[in-house]
């Protein structure tokens, strides 16, 4: 094992670089172990970049403490090289969406970071996020989405040090935690039966088709439980879905008056 120390940007006003530990491989290759996914993966040009930038926010940060106290990093989940999910207090046991507060997109110090800003707004918009990085290891730019998901209006800062990352990055957990205490409020009139109050749940978060909705419907004058998932809202009184583990070509339907109560929405795998 070896230590490269790889140029990480400037932090607090002074030239950072990243000590990755590093293992040879065979003939020229070099990998190195990535802590978040936990096993070896090569040493590529953007690999690098992102390892730098990985080690920055567990290790390299002065907040960085307090920035997993609202944020969980995760790498290269559904395409996305380092996202950022909500990991504030638990809101309840049966309401943990999996929430991105955070998109940070990595590439090689070769290449512009200003290419690559449809890139990240796709990421944004698909993942409901409006928050995110672009990340060389020599440039970073800030983008903010504005206004609705379905009209949005982008904003674009060009940082200039990583302590101007690591607090926009803390401001959006921080944001993300109260709002995800308003979703909880939501959460609550939706278990109590309110119709409107799910209708909002599905429209903020049946984005991630892992997450499942367990409800509680009626049917022919007696309830019954259905995990839901791939939801939407189709008008006022009318919400369809599929039924987790069941293949079909029809989408179901659930009515305000078939609506009883909705008991928990969670990961798949929980």
């Amino acid at each position: 094992m070896a230590t490269l120390n790889v140029p990480c940007f400037r932090y607090r006003g002074q030239e950072l670089t990243a000590p990755l530990t590093t293992e040879d491989g065979a003939g020229a290759e070099v990998f190195v172990r990535c802590p978040v996914r936990g096993r070896l993966f090569r040493l590529t040009p953007e690999e690098r970049v992102r390892q730098a930038l990985i080690w920055f926010l567990y290790e390299g940060s002065y907040r960085s403490a307090s920035l997993r106290e609202h944020v969980r990093f995760a790498v290269e989940e559904r395409s996305i090289d380092v996202r950022g999910f909500f990991a504030g207090e638990v809101l309840d046991e049966n309401f943990r969406p999996g929430v991105t507060v955070a998109v940070l997109e990595t590439k090689r110090l070769e290449e512009e970071v200003k290419n690559h800003s449809e890139q990240l707004k796709k990421y944004l918009l698909r993942d409901r996020c409006r928050s995110g990085l672009l990340f060389n290891g020599r440039q970073a730019i800030w983008m903010n989405l504005d206004g609705d998901f379905t009209n949005p209006k982008w904003e674009s800062e060009l940082l200039t040090d990583l302590s101007q990352a690591e607090a926009k990055i803390e401001q959006a957990g921080n944001e993300m935690t109260a709002h995800m205490r308003n979703c909880r409020e939501l959460y609550m009139k939706a278990a109590a039966g309110n119709f409107d109050a799910v209708k909002q749940l599905v429209t903020l978060f049946s984005v991630d088709l892992n997450l499942t909705f367990a409800l509680s419907v009626r049917t022919r004058g007696s309830l019954g439980l259905v995990q839901a998932c791939s939801l939407s809202v189709d008008d006022p009184n009318l919400i369809t879905y599929r039924t987790r583990g069941v293949v079909s070509k029809n989408r179901q339907q659930l009515s305000r008056d078939c609506f009883h109560s909705l008991i928990a929405v969670r990961p798949a795998w929980s």
